[in-house]
């Protein structure tokens, strides 16, 4: 007999966009409302921004409709395939992230801590008291510490190691949660994404999402805490990103520069980009984050965000000029306007000090890569937070609509890793800091 061939069918990126994107986007039943792309100012990296709406999900919890932009979905690329792509992957994940909690899937119980335990059920409610008694303290403070007879909001979470099934606090793993202020539930902590991700291989779910959180508590713990940053050098490791950002970037224009954030404990670079402004006007500093396993490719990442950080400043700007909408104060409590203080002169100099306390490094003398594939690169992280002795918890935020794309999206939740905070309100008191040399500042953070 002869050869048996294994044929299939390529498919060009843009074609799978492009058909993706028609099942998704639609101003009436999309999960998608709107799309649109930022145009490029004089002298910024020519790099695509592309930004969605994501429909009404608002509605299923009785919620006014947010402002434009409020769930911070974009996409950023050299290519229109790459803002696409990372586009539609974002609303997919906010979506599920917003809908897996009022699907029927996660049912929430309302009881105290000393309830669940008489009960011999299996809780964890995350630190008590994550601030310290001064921020408690603060007027206009939107959180208290949580006592064992507060009534809160829990839902069901697998505790990875053993696999038993366990009560979380429900604000804490569903972004969008309400607390019950006739239960006298009190808000503990802001609810963010992350630690969700989406996309159409499990693996990578599953990657991107755990990458996400040991990115997220770098960065945070080097910006409040006392560690220092590595300034990285070009070799002849990041030379493909060299090209790239010779090809994007006006010699006269911003230009990037990058940082390496290590983690204490847990494995992958996370890497901080800075775009500067040459000549001082808007956005004066903008700041993005990548994390991988290949340093190259946590680089890139960063200097993709760090365009999209540049495009929502700018964007926050203009409306705060045409809509007269109030400049940001003393307490920062969203992540928006800490972005637009970041871009203007006085939140630049904070900036810029906090990542002049830097070592300097070749990335060719760095470790090296990680390139083996994401279910193995899945397995090493999830053993690295066990060996160092972090709780670790997980969900699946897949619904029915998004597995109809083809997607899934993977949540998780560990409450030893510092995560992102209101810029005002960082979780001074959290014993994860002292992993990065203690909690040093309050200046509200640049990060979106």
């Amino acid at each position: 007999m002869g050869e048996v061939l294994d044929a299939r069918l390529a498919e060009a990126p843009d074609q799978f966009t492009a058909r993706l994107r028609a099942r998704m986007h639609s101003p009436l039943c999309g999960l998608m409302t709107s799309m649109g792309f930022l145009q490029r100012q004089r002298g910024a990296p020519r790099l695509m921004v592309a930004g969605g709406e994501l429909t009404g999900v608002h509605v299923l919890r009785g919620l006014p409709a947010p402002k434009i932009g409020a769930y911070h979905i974009g996409g950023y690329g050299l290519r229109p395939f790459e803002a696409h792509v990372r586009t539609l992957g974002e609303v997919v994940e906010r979506y599920g992230g917003y809908i897996a909690p009022v699907s029927g899937r996660f049912p929430v119980r309302h009881a105290s801590v000393n309830e669940l335990r008489d009960a011999g059920e299996l809780c964890d409610a995350g630190p008590a008291a994550p601030y310290t008694p001064e921020q408690y303290a603060r007027p206009g403070f939107p959180f208290r510490p949580r006592r064992d007879d507060d009534v809160i909001g829990w839902v069901r979470a697998t505790l990875l190691a053993g696999g038993a099934d366990c009560w979380v606090p429900a604000q804490m793993l569903l972004v969008g949660y309400v607390v019950q202020d006739t239960r006298g539930e009190p808000w503990l902590s802001p609810a963010v994404s992350t630690g969700t991700a989406s996309h159409t291989d499990p693996d990578r779910a599953a990657l991107n999402a755990l990458e996400e959180m040991v990115q997220i508590d770098a960065a945070l713990s080097h910006w409040y805490g006392g560690s220092r940053s590595a300034r990285i050098t070009a070799g002849s490791r990041t030379a493909a990103l060299q090209r790239v950002i010779q090809k994007s970037f006006d010699a006269k224009g911003d230009r990037p520069e990058f940082h390496l954030l290590p983690s204490a404990d847990l494995p992958g670079f996370t890497v901080a980009c800075l775009i500067r402004s040459p000549d001082g006007r808007l956005p004066a500093i903008a700041v993005g984050l990548g994390i991988d396993g290949v340093l190259e490719r946590a680089m890139y990442r960063a200097l993709l965000e760090a365009a999209g950080v540049r495009g929502l400043a700018t964007w926050s700007a203009l409306r705060q000029r045409f809509e007269q909408e109030p400049a940001a104060g003393e307490d920062i409590f969203d992540l928006e306007s800490n972005v637009s203080f970041a871009a203007q002169p006085e939140g630049a100099r904070v900036v810029e000090r906090r990542f002049a306390d830097c070592d300097e490094v070749s990335a060719d003398d760095l470790p090296p890569d990680d390139e083996r594939q994401a279910g193995v690169r899945v397995r090493e992280l999830v053993r690295a937070f066990h060996a160092t002795g972090k709780r670790l918890y997980a969900a699946d935020f897949t619904t029915v609509d998004v597995a109809a794309l083809g997607f899934v999206v993977a949540r998780f939740w560990c409450p030893d890793l510092v995560t992102l905070p209101l810029p005002s309100a960082p979780a001074a008191a959290h014993e994860r800091f002292a992993a990065y040399g203690g909690f040093r500042r309050h200046d509200p953070h640049p990060y979106p």
